[in-house]
C-alpha cells in the first residue's frame, strides 16, 4: 500500500513564461466537485440514476513565506521597479537643544513640506525648517517630539504593484508535485504530479498581521478553467522513481 505524506511543491507559469515557485507550503489541496442530479421515480421515489453535468476543480495553497510576486498575480499586475514616494511611520525623537535652534535628525531625508512634528501635548509644531535630514524646530520646543510622518524618496530598487480595481487576475499553468511513499518501508516510490493548463488565481486574499511576532501565512486560491477548444483541463502523472 502507498500513501501521500508530504505537501505539494507548486509552480505557477504565466503566459510570458515567468515562473513563480514555492517549496514552503504548509498545506496544499486539490478539491474536485462534481455536479450531480439524482434521477428518481416510481414507488418510494427510488434512485434510478445520476446525471453528471459539470466538474469544478479548486486549488488552495497556504504558504509560510510572504510572496510579493503572488500578490501581483492575484491583482492581475506586473511588478514595476524604480524610485517612488513612501511615508515614514510615527516615531519619537530626542531634541538636540545644544545650539541656538532646537533640532532633530530624521532617519531619511524628507520631501519638502511633508514633515509633521507634534509636541508632548499633541500640538503640531510650526514652522519647521528642513535641511536634508535635519529639522529645525521652534525655540522652546520640549525635550521629546513625535514625528508622525513625512514622505521620502525610495531607492531605485523599490518594487511596486499598482492596485487597479478595473484589472483582475489572469490565468496561469499550475503544477503541483509531491511523492508517493510505501507505508511499510517509508520509501518514496513515485512522483505524483498534477498539471492544470489554465488556473485562475482568485482576487480575494487577506494579509494578516498580529502584535505577537510570528510568521503569518498567506493563502492563495486558484480555480481551474476549461480551454475553449477542449474539455481536458489537465493531467495527473504517476512517475516511477528510479534508483
Amino acid at each position: 500500500m502507498a500513501v501521500i505524506a508530504d505537501v505539494f511543491d507548486v509552480l505557477l507559469i504565466d503566459g510570458d513564461n515567468d515562473v513563480i515557485g514555492t517549496t514552503t507550503l504548509q498545506d496544499a489541496n486539490v478539491e474536485v466537485q462534481v455536479a450531480e442530479n439524482d434521477v428518481r421515480a416510481g414507488k418510494g421515489n427510488q434512485l434510478l440514476g445520476v446525471l453528471h453535468s459539470d466538474r469544478d476543480i479548486n486549488i488552495s495553497l497556504t504558504d509560510v513565506h510572504f510572496r510579493f510576486d503572488w500578490i501581483a498575480k492575484q491583482l492581475g499586475q506586473d511588478i514595476k521597479t524604480g524610485e517612488g514616494k513612501a511615508y515614514a511611520t510615527p516615531k519619537f525623537y530626542t531634541v538636540d537643544a545644544s545650539g541656538a535652534t532646537p533640532k532633530i535628525t530624521l532617519d531619511k531625508a524628507p520631501i519638502a513640506g511633508t514633515v509633521a512634528v507634534y509636541d508632548a501635548d499633541g500640538e503640531k509644531l510650526t514652522p519647521v525648517t528642513v535641511t536634508e535630514k535635519v529639522v529645525e524646530l521652534p525655540v522652546g520646543t520640549a525635550e521629546k517630539v513625535e514625528v508622525r510622518t513625512y514622505q521620502y524618496v525610495t531607492p531605485a530598487t523599490t518594487e511596486t504593484i499598482q492596485i487597479d480595481n478595473s484589472v483582475f487576475a489572469k490565468g496561469v499553468k499550475a503544477i503541483l508535485d509531491t511523492i508517493e511513499i510505501d507505508e511499510a518501508t517509508e520509501e518514496a516510490t513515485h512522483q505524483i504530479q498534477y498539471e492544470f493548463y489554465n488556473a485562475l488565481p482568485s482576487g480575494n486574499f487577506t494579509i494578516n498581521t498580529a502584535s505577537e511576532r510570528q510568521a503569518q501565512t498567506n493563502e492563495t486560491t486558484l480555480r481551474v478553467v476549461k480551454p475553449k477548444d477542449s474539455t481536458v483541463v489537465g493531467e495527473l502523472k504517476r512517475i516511477p522513481l528510479t534508483v
